[in-house]
């Protein structure tokens, strides 16, 4: 309870805002192209059966970008190019565990 009362009195001191400046003008909303990349990794590490660690990577790559762009009369058209990859590996190592010393088994 009372970490909900001091995450609710933090509240106001957190929260912010952002204004525009200014609007774009129709000639600035024309120059306005969209596109964005996204670039993702996952690893995770576990136990295996007996004696073996299991390792896994996976990274995933998206990528749209505007490519060509033509006007005719008062209209344009822009073509976009889209690329998305992702690439995964796991790998099982076993070993052997030394005993311990003194010990006989």
């Amino acid at each position: 309870m009372k970490k909900l009362i001091l995450a609710l009195a933090m509240l106001p001191l957190t929260a912010g805002f952002a204004a525009a400046g200014q609007p774009l003008t129709d000639k600035q909303m024309d120059k306005v192209t969209a596109g964005f990349n996204a670039l993702a990794y996952a690893d995770a590490q576990g136990l295996g059966g007996e004696s073996s660690i299991v390792t896994t990577f996976t990274a995933t790559l998206s990528k749209v970008a505007p490519f060509a762009r033509a006007t005719m009369l008062e209209g344009s058209s822009t073509l976009f190019v889209s690329v998305g990859a992702a690439q995964s590996s796991t790998v099982v190592t076993t070993y052997s565990p030394a005993p311990i010393p003194g010990t006989s088994p």
